[in-house]
């Protein structure tokens, strides 16, 4: 049974934003990488859509992350009903996260 897997505008510009600041700081064939790493992630959750945890602080219960690339995790929703996965962050371990989510 596979999931519709959703990326948010917000988890769109911060993959982008990554990418390019990889490739300039490192060289193209890191960014290309790192958006393999992030396609790979997305991909696992059409069919392993509960896999991530739901233990992190300040994490809200509807969310669940994975981590896709080194202190990099994809925050996403599962819609059980719908058979949809919404990514809607990228989040890097080592920053206030939990002011992303008004904490």
């Amino acid at each position: 049974m596979r999931y519709r897997v959703y990326v948010s505008p917000k988890a769109q510009e911060q993959l982008v934003a990554k990418a390019s600041e990889l490739t300039i700081m490192q060289d193209e064939a890191l960014g290309n990488r790192f958006v393999d790493a992030f396609v790979e992630a997305k991909e696992s959750l059409e069919t392993l859509p509960e896999r991530g945890t739901r233990r992190l602080r300040f994490l809200p219960a509807i969310y669940r992350l994975i981590p896709f690339w080194p202190h990099l995790w994809l925050i996403y929703r599962v819609g059980k009903k719908k058979k949809v996965v919404y990514i809607d962050l990228m989040v890097d371990d080592r920053s206030d996260y939990g002011s992303l989510f008004n904490l």
